[in-house]
């Protein structure tokens, strides 16, 4: 990712949100907002919400949302990595 300084980037949070037509897509947004105000942006089902940080270099998502109560999920972050490696198709819920 040379096109994305993560060091200069203020913490972020992620929804996970499922489309009409089971598509899953992404929503990254600056820390100071609140996951339930991104939700409620998109007419989408969410499926899970945490925080995205950058570890060795790597995407990393993990956490919760206590205004959505609910998880992250383990397959997060390779959906997130995925949309910014510059393979944003995007990907079904199994």
């Amino acid at each position: 990712m040379p096109w994305l300084d993560w060091e200069s980037l203020m913490p972020m949070k992620y929804v996970m949100l499922r489309l009409d037509g089971g598509e899953l897509l992404p929503l990254l947004f600056p820390e100071f907002m609140q996951h339930s105000h991104m939700a409620q942006s998109v007419p989408a089902i969410v499926v899970s919400a945490g925080h995205v940080h950058l570890e060795d270099g790597k995407i990393i998502a993990r956490g919760a949302s206590s205004s959505l109560d609910v998880l992250s999920r383990e397959e997060d972050t390779g959906i997130i990595q995925a949309y910014f490696d510059g393979q944003n198709v995007i990907q079904q819920e199994l």
